[in-house]
């Protein structure tokens, strides 16, 4: 009697683990920033390549979970905005782009089922967390400088005081998407935005600090990148930025995993493990 009970145990087991499936590969699409210096969410300004590594583990034909690796830059310029106020603000940035992300993917149709309900293609949604690190640069006299250390907007100084922003973030991305599976292939298209927990992807956010006072306590450099618009003996303490709106990415992208492991029944499940002695 207990021997047959202990047999049943692996069926329960494997009746749990159905459409179990792992997947490992790329992703490559490009990536754009939103914030104060391109404020339009709608319009891909910037956009340049981005690219990853993906592993996706399928709990069912509905649920799958995504770890997902990313690397871009983000990068916009005044000069090349509509409105003439950013125009004469005359601020660009540049910064590389490390994401890690963790996503929930929740299919609409019954992706790679056996059952008469299955399909091999299906939409998708997802959501998560993710970190990510942004350390913005602006260019001078051919030069890339690092923004962060240098206070544009008066970090450490004895009229402002504080200390430079992170440059360690989270966001939290969300999107939607199109699967299709050939063989042991899957694609995947998508289309994610990331919303930030920060202000500073760009270096924008607050006011003008009084420029000869910048210069004097942080140095030439920073009065030089902080107000590039011409007009800095009237910007004292004018808006340079939103500081009620955070920054946003996005990310859209086509993806390629191999299916690395499948177990769609305990018998299948049984003859792989027996393959593997």
């Amino acid at each position: 009697m207990l021997r047959r009970y202990l047999l049943f145990i692996p069926l329960l087991a494997g009746t749990a683990t159905t459409a179990q499936v792992s997947e490992l590969g790329g992703t490559i699409g490009a990536s754009y920033y939103i914030g104060d210096l391109n404020p339009d969410r709608h319009y891909p300004r910037d956009t340049k390549l981005a690219g990853g590594l993906v592993y996706r583990y399928n709990f069912n034909d509905r649920y799958a979970v995504r770890l997902q690796g990313l690397l871009g830059t983000l990068q916009a310029y005044d000069g090349d905005a509509k409105d003439s106020l950013q125009v004469l603000r005359n601020l660009h940035f540049r910064s590389r782009l490390i994401e890690v992300a963790l996503l929930l993917e929740i299919n609409f149709f019954k992706y790679r089922s056996k059952g008469k309900d299955g399909k091999n293609w299906t939409p998708f949604v997802f959501a998560g967390l993710a970190y990510f690190r942004a350390a913005p640069q602006a260019q001078l006299d051919d030069t890339w400088y690092d923004l962060q250390p240098l206070g544009t907007e008066g970090q450490g100084t004895s009229s402002r005081g504080g200390e430079p922003y992170p440059l360690d973030h989270y966001s939290i991305p969300f999107g939607v998407g199109m699967k299709w599976n050939v063989g042991r292939l899957d694609f995947q298209l998508e289309w994610g935005m990331r919303r930030t927990n920060t202000d500073y992807v760009d270096d924008v956010s607050g006011t003008y600090m009084n420029n000869a006072v910048l210069a004097f306590e942080n140095g030439p450099l920073a009065a030089q990148l902080a107000d590039q618009s011409g007009l800095e003996a009237t910007n004292d303490d004018r808006a340079r930025g939103d500081v009620n709106t955070l920054d946003w990415y996005v990310y859209s992208g086509l993806g390629i995993t191999y299916i690395i492991t499948r177990f769609t029944d305990c018998e299948e499940q049984y003859n792989w493990m027996k393959r593997k002695r």
